[in-house]
């Protein structure tokens, strides 16, 4: 059993996919397959149960990541001060943030104006429930996220708990978004009832039930949605509307080279309730200049938006 496999073991358990984690770990699947293989096969247990939709648990794994979680963590905090003891010049930033194509525009600003010599920056785009935890953690220096008046109660419980503060950037209306080629694409504005018979695409929630953690909490006290396509990432959600007849809702903040050209966003009609939309970082932590810069850039950003 070694450092290594057990790193395997718990991102793969964090993406809930092999192949996910292996992208992430810039190993071939094969390779990330075989290593958690060996290692269940010398530990005489197996952690998970494989079958074509992912990756689950057993109980055996479940009681196996509960034990080696810490030693994980410590590993990464001592990598991560010796790291930091040597490269004191390098400028570091790690960014979290729900799916939002503004956040990787400033992002890639901040990549590009950032003039040290050395630098490691991360990005990380993922669910509420992990850009929370990221910052919680102190994994990520601050996170970016949406509440709305139906979530802000519940989200600012969760947000005590983890001492973290959120700091509100704008109110948005939130905006539907399909192919340019949809039966709608012509409406100056949508009604929520009209989009009762078209597949509604939402971002999964990884053991999260609760709406409060949804991207689209918006819409779900409003109409109880029959077609529901449920995806991972920014990339697959643009593919499966340019092509289809699904649809998505968001807000609608769509910077030019960030976004599929093919899809279209339209006003919603209805009286629903606005998107806040701010960042996140614990009370008592003190930001690097580079997530400063970040958060500047992300105010900018929004200044034009209406």
């Amino acid at each position: 059993m070694t450092f290594l496999q057990l790193n395997y073991v718990c991102e793969v358990n964090d993406c809930g996919s092999i192949n996910r984690a292996a992208q992430n770990l810039f190993v071939s699947q094969s390779n990330l397959s075989s290593s958690i293989s060996e290692l269940e096969k010398e530990l005489g247990i197996k952690i998970f149960l494989r079958c074509n939709r992912g990756i689950s648990l057993t109980s055996d794994g479940r009681e196996f990541i509960a034990g080696i979680r810490p030693i994980v963590e410590q590993q990464k905090r001592i990598e991560k001060f010796y790291s930091e003891k040597t490269h004191k010049n390098t400028a570091r930033v790690n960014i979290s943030s729900q799916r939002y194509p503004f956040c990787a525009k400033a992002f890639v600003q901040l990549m590009n104006e950032t003039k040290s010599g050395s630098f490691q920056l991360a990005f990380q785009e993922t669910t509420m429930d992990r850009v929370i935890e990221n910052t919680g953690s102190g994994k990520s220096d601050c996170g970016v996220i949406f509440l709305s008046d139906t979530t802000e109660k519940f989200m600012n419980r969760i947000l005590l708990g983890e001492d973290i503060e959120f700091n509100e950037i704008k109110r948005i209306r939130p905006r539907v978004f399909f192919s340019a080629g949809h039966p709608l694409a012509s409406h100056e504005t949508i009604h929520i009832e009209e989009l009762k018979k078209y597949p509604y695409l939402v971002f999964t929630k990884k053991n999260i039930q609760s709406p409060n953690f949804s991207e689209e909490a918006v819409l779900y006290k409003n109409l109880d949605f029959k077609k529901v396509v449920y995806v991972s990432d920014r990339a697959s959600c643009y593919n499966i509307l340019a092509n289809s007849n699904a649809f998505s809702v968001g807000s609608g903040i769509l910077p030019d080279g960030y976004y599929d050209e093919r899809i279209i966003s339209v006003p919603i009609a209805d009286d629903i309730e606005y998107m806040r939309l701010g960042w996140i970082k614990l009370k008592k932590k003190k930001l690097k200049k580079e997530a400063n810069r970040f958060i500047e850039i992300l105010n900018d950003i929004m200044k034009d938006i209406v």
